[in-house]
């Protein structure tokens, strides 16, 4: 294989790195240009309104959680037993060592809750909330190696607890 090599003098090395940094700089600029979006013609005002409405409408329809299954309630009722949960919480009887489960669908998204379960270890270096609870209880939540299928298991029958004690409630009044 022949490879040719060019000498080049310091003056003209110089001059190569220039016109490369300028087209570096060039390049950037027409990237960021192309990123602002077509807002020509309208006030920043207008645009501020626009993307305003736009997070009101995906704000306004939030995702429908499914209806509570009962037999999947049932089966989530026996993994919080044979999983250990009720060993640091309990559902509307108080705190023990973790926090009282009661309430727990209507505080957090539920898919907050379905990390919580599958990865506690990592939401409590990541994760805000996690983080509190954990400065809260001085316990980090244990891995119990629960699987996707009975994370929703154990979600649907904290929404069913929880849609129970809000009939309750209702009852009373």
């Amino acid at each position: 294989m022949w490879v040719a090599t060019i000498e080049l003098s310091e003056k003209e090395v110089r001059e190569l790195k220039r016109k490369f940094s300028a087209m570096v700089l060039a390049s950037f600029i027409a990237v960021f240009m192309s990123c602002k979006g077509n807002n020509e013609g309208k006030s920043e005002s207008e645009v501020g309104e626009a993307k305003k409405e736009a997070t009101q409408v995906e704000q306004k329809e939030p995702k429908a959680p499914p209806p509570i299954n009962e037999e999947l309630a049932e089966k989530g009722e026996e993994l919080i037993k044979t999983k250990g949960c009720i060993a640091c919480h309990t559902i509307g009887k108080g705190r023990l060592t973790g926090p009282d489960l009661a309430g727990v669908t209507k505080r957090r998204k539920l898919e907050w809750i379905g990390n919580q379960i599958l990865h506690p270890e990592e939401m409590v270096e990541k994760d805000p909330i996690a983080k509190e609870l954990l400065a809260t209880y001085l316990v980090k939540m244990p891995n119990q190696n629960v699987t996707p299928e009975e994370a929703q298991a154990i979600i649907m029958y904290l929404r069913e607890q929880d849609s129970e004690a809000k009939e309750g409630s209702e009852d009373k009044e």
